[in-house]
């Protein structure tokens, strides 16, 4: 099928940077947070599929439309070092994530959590580079402010050393 529309993990993956730009020396958003952390902060971005790339050709397409973008002139690539497309490799019938059957099928949110562990041990590994923390940004998760991730990088770098940084839960608890 052929079509103009974007795809929709394209969709889910490009409305995250839509606010991101480096910008200069600029302290208006938190007082006690400096909002310029990228320029003194390294960050990689990693572009997580929960199962394997060569069996989705829309994911393959939407991961190179990605790159491309990263690539480009003015792209993401003035908000992040490096960019990595990695899988979890978690086969179709176990990648699951069905909130409305929470009730009656023990692994309804199996997708998620196996994407997490598997995400962790990567970056843990080593095999793309020595992290001493990651940030996860869920797939639906979009920024409303401009120059998000150098407000995170700012925290990041003003509460450090930490094993968890954020708001209190306020979801379900399992």
């Amino acid at each position: 099928e052929d079509s103009d529309e974007p795809s929709w993990f394209r969709k889910v993956s490009y409305n995250p940077f839509k606010k991101c730009k480096r910008k200069t020396h600029q302290k208006e958003f938190f007082d006690d947070v400096p909002a310029d952390g990228l320029r003194t902060t390294s960050a990689d971005l990693f572009l997580f599929y929960s199962q394997t790339f060569s069996d989705n050709e829309e994911a393959i397409k939407s991961v190179d439309e990605i790159m491309d973008e990263f690539f480009s002139p003015g792209g993401w690539s003035r908000c992040f070092d490096n960019i990595y497309a990695i899988e979890a490799n978690i086969p179709k019938e176990l990648d699951l994530y069905i909130p409305s059957a929470q009730e009656e099928l023990y692994n309804w949110v199996n997708g998620p959590n196996r994407q997490f562990e598997a995400a962790f041990r990567i970056i843990q590994s080593g095999e793309w580079g020595n992290y001493d923390g990651f940030y996860l940004m869920e797939g639906d998760s979009v920024p409303v402010k401009n120059y998000w991730l150098d407000v995170i990088l700012g925290e990041i770098d003003a509460y450090k050393p930490f094993a968890v940084l954020g708001a209190q839960y306020d979801g379900d608890k399992w």
